[in-house]
């Protein structure tokens, strides 16, 4: 056996190991596990095993694979299996394929890379390769986030929350009407307002490639996301790249032209989005996301039940009266962050999970949902927290 070959063989036994005491302390993979298990083989070059994840149950085994595993992952490349075994952190996401109909391929940054273009605009070079793939049954359905609840993928990334804590700080804004208006304007249409009217430059993308990417029948694709601040000056607007998405050109637009857009953002029913991280500290994005196609609530929906990095509004409440509710269900579909829930056929509010949207509110035929903010000057206070982070004129 080659010493390459040896070195996988002893990462991959002491990754399977490790797992024990990693399943039995890990909070979030504990509140996981109650809603999911799996049986995975892996294929690691010509090395096998498999693992059982289940609830008060975790069991491996080294050199052997199970005959009706639930996944099959495998790794062809040496490079990327050490770099996994060895739990290097991997910025990591998954080749698009709306369906996932028995097989989803993954791709891992190799180097990451902030070049001058030669308009000596900013440019972030993100090279990919093959990392793994997942392969399962058919009949089956995986969304690529699932992969977050087993602890050693979501080692991959890192505890993103604590590092970029001090930097960041995002907010859904309610478009309810039953939460009246601030200033004489509704709530989502003030706040933004606030901030464009401030800008020092606006970008704007004229596709959601959330929306686009998932074909969406519902909502407006050319409403995409937003960008405002000084650093918007900075940017190659003909190669976007935010976080891992793919690039969609932005162009420079006036702020009528953006207030028009989130004008007609609310009135289609989307979900504003306000969030702030940059290192320079002035640049602020405004996404307008929809129920059905939106990467965040994807993540947060399949995905692990990690802090989330979105906060609910402080001060707003929302609250199910259990004497009107039938339990009809149709506040879950609408929710985009699993934060409503069935008990004794009667639908819940996921504290931890719901992130103040309202479109439960909206949505409930029965008028059993309420969303209320405590005090009036709960908008302001949004609005002056959004500023520690963000000075976007």
């Amino acid at each position: 056996m080659s010493e390459n070959n040896k070195e996988l063989e002893t990462l991959f036994e002491k990754m399977l190991k490790e797992q024990e005491k990693i399943t039995r302390e890990d909070e979030i993979y504990n509140e996981d596990i109650k809603d999911f298990s799996l049986k995975l083989n892996w294929e690691i070059l010509d090395l096998r095993g498999y693992q059982i994840f289940e609830k008060d149950n975790y069991s491996y085994k080294f050199g052997e694979v199970l005959d009706n595993p639930d996944m099959t992952i495998t790794f062809n490349d040496p490079v990327p299996a050490r770099k996994f075994l060895s739990g290097e952190r991997i910025l990591y996401t998954y080749v698009f394929d709306k369906e996932y109909k028995g097989m989803i391929e993954f791709e891992y940054v190799t180097k990451e890379e902030t070049i001058i273009t030669d308009k000596e605009k900013k440019k972030v070079l993100r090279p990919k390769e093959p990392f793994f793939t997942a392969r399962f049954d058919e009949g089956k359905t995986y969304h690529p986030f699932f992969l977050g609840k087993i602890p050693m993928f979501r080692k991959l990334r890192g505890d993103l929350s604590n590092e970029i804590k001090e930097k960041f700080y995002g907010s859904y804004v309610p478009i309810n009407q039953s939460l009246g208006t601030y200033e004489n304007q509704v709530i989502p249409y003030k706040v933004f307002k606030h901030f464009i009217d401030k800008a020092d430059g606006i970008v704007v993308e004229d596709i959601c490639g959330c929306r686009l990417k998932n074909e969406c029948k519902h909502h407006d694709v050319s409403i995409g996301c937003m960008h405002i601040g000084s650093e918007t000056k900075n940017i190659d607007l003909e190669d976007l790249e935010w976080g891992m998405r793919e690039k969609v050109p932005g162009r420079f637009t006036t702020k009528e032209e953006a207030l028009e857009r989130v004008r007609r953002a609310i009135e289609g029913g989307l979900i504003p989005l306000l969030g702030t991280i940059n290192p320079t500290g002035h640049l602020m994005s405004m996404c307008f996301c929809c129920s059905c196609c939106c990467v965040n609530g994807k993540a947060i929906t399949h995905g692990p039940s990690n802090p989330r990095i979105y906060k609910r509004i402080e001060g707003l409440t929302v609250e199910v009266d259990p004497d009107i509710c039938v339990g009809c269900g149709e506040c879950l579909e609408v929710c985009v962050f699993k934060g409503m829930e069935i008990i004794d056929d009667k639908a819940h509010v996921n504290q931890k999970r719901c992130l103040g949207c309202g479109r439960c509110e909206m949505t409930c035929p029965n008028k059993a949902i309420s969303i209320e903010f405590d005090d009036s000057t709960r908008v302001k206070a949004l609005i002056d927290k959004l500023e520690t982070y963000v000075d976007v004129s």
